[in-house]
């Protein structure tokens, strides 16, 4: 099953092209986290130091290159990955997140059947397969702990005013505005990494734009603050 999975979510590499993503956001960032949470918990452990899978998330070696490349903008080698738990993360929340959105309008705006089909891809690389009886158990933890990572952030206390970054948002237009919505998301979520990748990817579709420099410049005060 673990080859299958393998091959099957290499040629689904295209899911972590943001140009696919709708012009209307279907899913929070708290939702996005909840199911990287989710995943991390029920990952299956093979108890086999050698097992060819890394980080918590156990993911296949041949994937982490790729995605780390088009998610981080540098590219990890899977012993780099496994001993970056910070970088593993924020590696899953970018391929979940274009995972979820489109699960999410697949299932009609249905939550939970969205997290089942996001389950069913991870395993399986095939969202369909998310009543398969092979998998039932898997999924159904995905939804749980899902579900309990939900319960946590609404009795979580009110996060602090978001930074003035995702205060200033320029006129919505294609690729370029959806690089920008993603980073002032991942701003307000003080992801401040995975905000500087968007916003340089709203820079490349429009060179010297004000608004991505400004965005670019707001993120490294703010990781230079918290570094002090």
């Amino acid at each position: 099953m673990r080859l299958r999975f393998s091959q099957l979510l290499i040629s689904l590499g295209f899911v972590l092209g943001l140009g696919m993503l709708p012009a209307q956001a279907q899913v929070s960032n708290g939702q996005v986290a909840a199911l990287v949470e989710a995943l991390r918990q029920s990952s299956p452990q093979t108890g086999n130091p050698d097992d060819g899978l890394y980080s918590d998330w156990q993911i296949m070696g041949a994937n982490i290159p790729r995605w780390s490349r088009s998610c981080l903008g540098r590219e990890l080698t899977p012993a780099q990955f496994e001993a970056d738990p910070n970088a593993a993360r924020s590696v899953v929340t970018c391929v979940m997140r274009d995972v979820l959105q489109d699960e999410y309008r697949a299932s009609n705006n249905n939550e939970l059947l969205a997290v089942r089909r996001s389950a069913a891809w991870w395993m399986r690389g095939d969202p369909e397969q998310y009543n398969s009886a092979e998998i039932s158990d898997y999924v159904q933890r995905v939804v749980t702990a899902y579900q309990q990572q939900e319960g946590r952030s609404a009795a979580a206390p009110a996060q602090p005013a978001q930074p003035a970054a995702s205060q200033q948002r320029p006129p919505q237009s294609s690729d370029y505005d959806r690089y920008m919505q993603a980073g002032y998301a991942a701003t307000q979520a003080r992801d401040f990494e995975t905000a500087l990748l968007y916003f340089r990817r709203a820079l490349d579709e429009r060179p010297d734009d004000s608004y991505a420099e400004e965005a670019i410049d707001n993120v490294e005060d703010y990781q230079d603050s918290r570094a002090q």
